[in-house]
């Protein structure tokens, strides 16, 4: 091959190499427009979709809300069910019989008794007997006063308690009158071991008006396991075998017979007394700091008991501070086979429950149904104490 020819093929090489960088070119600037025509296209095509809902009629809108309450219903997300009537009622259309019936079972569920009432009731007086779920609707009107009469009942007799745990027991006691509530998820906001919500009734007890600080532990035991050592601070590292031995030399030394309360007993004295009470002391989360010590208000530690407001019957730091032990083995599903009368727990299990959350804890895990479970033999968290219990 001569050096022309040479020279002529690599022209034609270079040619063919600038031919193709223009094709290339020419395919991504393709794709880069049509990929922005279909991201056009799909943009107006949601403005155009959001346009359709906003332009739904109020009927219709009535219609979809309702059916999605339903569904929430038959899966049992009564809170849900709740707020979406709710957003049907705020449409102002004239709503069917019906409605109030499902409005008024699915606030019944969600402990609204008062207001369940009034939308059963709206419910009879429309449809009369002639309405489907008039025998149902009967049913639900007793169940709910005769709840309202017990929310009654308690609420006195918690008020009896907040008087009489004013005069606390010379061993820093609370009495704590037994009755019957229910136990479990009341506010539809808890994990599955927190259901089914069942009827559990106590007899009296008494219960630690705060958590054994560790000057008592280091009384009776000679030493102290605390990682943040404060003499009015609440004991923590300690096991709940630790905790057994702990007990059987303080009953040896005062000769009466202390022990873990048991979880049912921990959750109706959260509670105030079975009341409906989401954190200890208040259904408000945004008062619950003045109750207890938890996430960025504990500092990274625990501090004093009683430093902050007790619940209505004079308990102090039943959430937060620190996790306390109760005598139960913990199970899962145990709720769903609880005895009625002062439950003591599963007999088997490896794990023991922990209730009320630490210092490090957050509002979920504070709340007076919260439930947890940690090893007997483990010692090692600086947020998990106990309290003391006795019988009358």
């Amino acid at each position: 091959m001569t050096k022309t020819d040479r020279e002529t093929q690599k022209d034609n090489s270079r040619i063919m190499q600038t031919i193709r960088i223009g094709y290339i070119r020419q395919l991504l600037i393709s794709s880069i427009f049509s990929l922005a025509l279909i991201m056009t296209v799909q943009v107006a095509s949601m403005q155009t979709v959001f346009a359709k809902e906003k332009e739904l009629s109020p009927e219709v809108q009535l219609d979809l809300l309702v059916n999605s309450a339903t569904k929430s219903m038959k899966a049992g997300r009564w809170e849900d069910a709740v707020q979406g009537f709710e957003k049907a009622m705020k449409l102002g259309v004239s709503l069917p019989g019906d409605f109030h019936f499902l409005y008024g079972k699915a606030l019944y569920k969600t402990g609204s008794y008062e207001y369940a009432l009034s939308s059963l009731t709206i419910y009879l007086t429309l449809v009369g007997r002639d309405g489907e779920y008039y025998e149902d609707a009967i049913t639900l009107v007793v169940d709910a006063e005769n709840k309202q009469k017990e929310e009654t009942l308690r609420t006195s007799e918690s008020k009896q308690q907040k008087v009489e745990a004013a005069s606390v027991t010379e061993d820093g006691m609370v009495y704590v009158k037994g009755g019957c509530f229910d136990m479990g998820d009341i506010f539809g906001t808890g994990d599955s071991d927190e259901k089914p919500v069942h009827t559990v009734c106590l007899g009296d007890f008494y219960l630690g008006k705060t958590e054994v600080t560790q000057k008592q532990w280091e009384d009776v035991t000679g030493s102290n396991p605390s990682k943040f050592e404060c003499a009015d601070c609440p004991v923590e590292r300690v096991s709940w075998n630790n905790v057994q031995d702990f007990i059987k030399k303080l009953n040896e030394k005062t000769g009466r017979n202390y022990r873990l309360p048991t979880e049912a007993e921990w959750e109706y004295a959260a509670r105030s007394g079975g009341l409906k009470e989401q954190w200890a002391g208040t259904n408000d989360d945004e008062k619950i700091e003045e109750y207890i010590w938890y996430g960025f208000t504990a500092e990274g530690r625990t501090h004093s008991v009683a430093g902050k407001t007790p619940n209505a019957i004079g308990l102090y730091d039943m959430m937060g501070n620190v996790w306390e032990w109760c005598s139960d083995r913990y199970d899962k599903k145990y709720y769903e086979t609880s005895t009625s009368k002062d439950p003591q727990g599963p007999s088997e299990g490896k794990n023991r429950v922990l209730r009320g959350g630490g210092w490090r804890s957050k509002n979920k895990g504070l709340r007076t149904t919260d439930r947890n479970d940690f090893i007997p033999t483990s010692k090692k968290f600086s947020d998990i104490g106990f309290r003391l219990a006795r019988n009358p």
